[in-house]
């Protein structure tokens, strides 16, 4: 993928917006799963964004500029699926029971993830780096949930765990599958089809039920809103455009952006614990983070183009 030569700085700013906004999400997910149930809150979320994102792109597939194609909505169904309940919906349900800031360091492996999806669907040998980093990152998570002044619930930090994993691969499939030519209408679509996913468990956990409008918090509607505004039409239609334009290991460095911002505004905001369990833990995994990082840019593949 190479940038657009029209639109040079177009590519850094969205993944700036990513940086910096996805880094601040964890605290807005932490206070909206406090009083709505993680997979409703995170389903409705989605479609709360997806109809102004669909808008967006309306005009152009009105006028004939664009076409959607059958390719391309079975591609934004997968991708929905994969990267909605996977990556925020196992997260939000993750931080109903753990701190935001820890949440955010044991994400912030998605790019070893990503350049292992990458070895497998690309079929080359996956540089020994990537296992390398993958034991170091796994060994960080280990330091936070028991190492010293550690108190961290396992299951959660399990599900959290899983989460990179389901994003990366979609991530990297996305990369090479048919997609609507609108980064706008890429996302909406991907965010509808998720969010049915999302409400359908929601279904089957009873979360429904368990809903009551009249006493979700401030705070939580707060989070919410935050989440719909920035996270998901800004910040998901900029991690996209990135994504399609620039190195995919360029775009993965926002994973070490934002579990920084995540500790910072959980420390200062939410009273988040920052023992040293999550400070040697959290460093030990942005260390992992940062040397398969850098080995990637060194030694760049051949970028994946998309159909």
């Amino acid at each position: 993928m190479t940038e657009t030569s029209g639109r040079p700085l177009l590519p850094w700013l969205s993944l700036l917006v990513v940086w910096i906004v996805w880094g601040s999400t964890y605290l807005g997910m932490s206070a909206a799963v406090e009083t709505i149930p993680p997979f409703v809150m995170t389903g409705s979320r989605f479609f709360v964004a997806a109809p102004a994102l669909l808008a967006f792109a309306a005009p152009a597939y009105l006028k004939g500029k664009l076409r959607l194609t059958w390719p391309e909505i079975r591609s934004s169904i997968l991708l929905g699926v994969i990267m909605m309940v996977g990556g925020p919906g196992l997260v939000g349900l993750s931080q109903t029971e753990l701190d935001s800031s820890l949440a955010a360091l044991i994400v912030s492996t998605t790019p070893i993830w990503m350049a292992l999806f990458t070895a497998i669907i690309t079929r080359r040998k996956p540089n020994p780096r990537v296992f390398g980093a993958l034991i170091v990152g796994i060994v960080g998570i280990g330091i936070m949930v028991g190492g010293p002044g550690g108190d961290v619930p396992l299951l959660p930090a399990f599900i959290v765990l899983i989460s990179p994993i389901f994003w990366s691969g979609g991530t990297v499939m996305a990369r090479t599958l048919a997609l609507p030519r609108s980064p706008f209408m890429a996302s909406g679509l991907q965010m509808i089809f998720g969010g049915i996913a999302l409400y359908a468990i929601a279904g089957v956990r009873g979360e429904f039920g368990d809903l009551d409008i009249g006493e979700i918090s401030q705070r939580s509607w707060i989070g919410f809103l935050w989440l719909v505004l920035a996270g998901s039409l800004l910040a998901y239609s900029a991690y996209m455009y990135a994504n399609s334009t620039l190195p995919i290991e360029t775009v993965s460095t926002y994973a070490y952006v934002n579990p920084v911002i995540a500790v910072i505004l959980g420390a200062t905001l939410d009273n988040d614990a920052t023992g040293p369990n999550v400070l040697i833990g959290g460093t030990v995994i942005l260390l992992a983070v940062v040397f398969i990082v850098s080995g990637s840019v060194r030694k760049r593949p051949p970028p994946m183009t998309g159909t």
